[in-house]
């Protein structure tokens, strides 16, 4: 004889059980009509076994006492010895049923559902069965006078891997819809760095088309932004290859078009994420000069200069009687640039003719 029944103990049903000592027909009818679990039970396995039989798995344990019904001497013996210790713990008043409130789990299970973590992916996450998760959040599901009911304590096992999920990026799921804010700004920092935004969609798995679009929306999904953010931790400090002709001219134009649009470089940022706006920019140093960079750039030297260090070299550079396209090959600019500063500084054009007189003089 078996712990588990070889046919269903509904009336005049011969079939095989499934669950609730039911077959499936009669497990469903029951189920709707809210009589599950006042079905026939089986009665207690009589005492006349020593052992419990090879196809129990838990045997000599409460769970084959309870689940299988055996009655045999060790597990007879192992139900008396907890019910003894039981009795004493709480007669001490040392007894510990493993349970705790189940009220702030709940509490913080609302706060990760309203975070965006459902409760299948808490459940995931924690390791606690769906069911179990479900029913602190809503209460009991199956149909009987308990449904609705909330549980007022939990075990302590599953309240502390449920606490233990957090509510951060890492415990959404990858088709989760989040703000694009994070993903936008490393794309940008990355493009001011030198990246082409074709360069970045093929490491980021995404085409080249679907770029434009992508840096356009309001939200992107989780799987997107771990793309982009494992892109920028690996390339934020490392200057995008130059030495082919098309990588040059990607490089190029990656600087400009990244410059037009005032993005800003990866170490602008303090939190990436959750600034709310750019770093204010220091508009006092825009008319500081320093005089190093411009000794440079006289020189021939390619630097980065700022709008008043520039006009001061143009300026030197003039002085020396330099051409506009003489200083533009110096300071590595466009003859364009050369023109506009020397007009809005009301200096004259250097031609053959000036020079010689200017030299004569």
């Amino acid at each position: 004889m078996t712990g588990k029944p070889q046919m269903c103990t509904a009336d005049g049903c011969e079939r095989k059980p499934v669950a609730r000592r039911l077959c499936r027909a009669h497990y469903q009818a029951a189920w709707k009509a809210g009589t599950l679990g006042q079905h026939q039970k089986l009665p207690p396995r009589a005492r006349n076994r020593v052992i419990c039989p090879p196809e129990h798995k838990h045997a000599g344990s409460l769970v084959c006492y309870n689940l299988h019904q055996c009655r045999c001497t060790a597990c007879s013996r192992h139900r008396a010895e907890s019910d003894t210790r039981v009795a004493k713990l709480k007669a001490y008043g040392r007894y510990d049923a493993g349970l705790v409130d189940a009220e702030p789990v709940r509490q913080h299970l609302l706060m990760l559902v309203e975070f965006g973590i459902g409760y299948k992916r808490v459940a995931a996450l924690s390791g606690v069965g769906i069911t179990g998760v479900r029913n602190i959040i809503w209460g009991r599901q199956d149909p009987g006078p308990r449904k609705g009911e909330i549980p007022k304590r939990i075990k302590r096992e599953n309240a502390e891997r449920i606490l233990a999920v957090k509510p951060n990026l890492a415990s959404l799921a990858e088709g989760r819809s989040i703000p694009s804010r994070g993903a936008h700004r490393r794309l940008q920092a990355l493009v001011a760095r030198g990246w082409s935004l074709k360069k970045l969609a093929a490491r980021i798995g995404v085409s080249p088309s679907n770029m434009t679009s992508l840096m356009k929306r309001d939200r992107v999904t989780v799987a997107t932004h771990r793309a982009v953010a494992a892109v920028y931790d690996e390339l934020w400090d490392v200057t995008p290859p130059k030495d082919e002709w098309r990588d040059s001219i990607a490089y190029s134009r990656a600087l400009c078009y990244a410059r037009d649009r005032r993005w800003l470089p990866p170490m602008a940022w303090d939190d990436i994420d959750n600034d709310a706006e750019p770093p204010a920019a220091d508009d006092d140093d825009d008319d500081d000069i320093d005089e190093t960079a411009v000794e440079l750039a006289v020189a021939g030297e390619r630097v980065r200069l700022k709008p008043a260090e520039r006009r001061e070299a143009v300026t030197r550079l003039h002085a020396q009687l330099y051409s506009d396209q003489r200083i533009a090959e110096t300071l590595h600019c466009a003859d364009k640039t050369v023109l506009r500063i020397r007009q809005e500084l009301n200096l004259e054009a250097i031609d053959f003719n000036s020079q010689r007189q200017r030299r004569a003089a």
